[in-house]
């Protein structure tokens, strides 16, 4: 009973968040087929960073931990939607008829998941940095149901989470 009630079930709104953002991948990724457009679009990338920054600041978030968790979760996405175009070119796959709407449905998705990320990072925040609490929080966020689909990119996404805890300053 005193080990249920040591679990951290408050990170589940940010497992809950890493995993619909990385899932969500294959959507970006069948837009992008369809689109011919290339996986990395850097400026974007920047773009989405910068406003996680702006947004997470007025949450009480260190910049540099915002950036180092929004490159993994962009990287993560990237190495899914590299593993689908590298399948799909092996197969000759042609045009997805039902690939949402990048601009239009996926991106505001995104927005959506990345409110939720940072709010769940702040609620957290004292619990994410205590590293005598990592075991707890490498077992509370292994559930991802994207591991099932891409377990390096799954890897990916967490690791910020997992690895050595950067300080109040950063």
């Amino acid at each position: 009973m005193d080990r249920w009630l040591a679990f951290p079930w408050g990170l589940e709104p940010l497992r809950q968040a890493i995993d619909q953002r990385l899932l969500l991948a294959q959507d970006v990724a069948r837009a992008k087929w369809n689109a011919k457009a290339a996986i990395e679009d850097l400026p974007r990338e920047e773009q989405v960073i910068a406003a996680a920054v702006r947004q997470g600041g007025v949450l009480g978030l260190p910049e540099a931990w915002i950036r180092t968790v929004f490159r993994a979760q962009i990287e993560a996405s990237k190495t899914v939607q590299r593993a689908l175009y590298e399948r799909w070119q092996a197969e000759g796959a042609g045009r997805f008829d039902d690939a949402p709407d990048l601009g239009k449905t996926i991106r505001p998705e995104l927005d959506r998941l990345t409110t939720q990320l940072l709010r769940a990072m702040a609620d957290n925040q004292a619990l994410l940095h205590d590293s005598g609490r990592k075991a707890d929080v490498a077992v509370a966020m292994h559930a991802l149901q994207a591991r099932a689909v891409n377990p390096a990119a799954a890897g990916q996404a967490l690791a910020p989470f997992l690895s050595a805890t950067p300080s109040a300053g950063e």
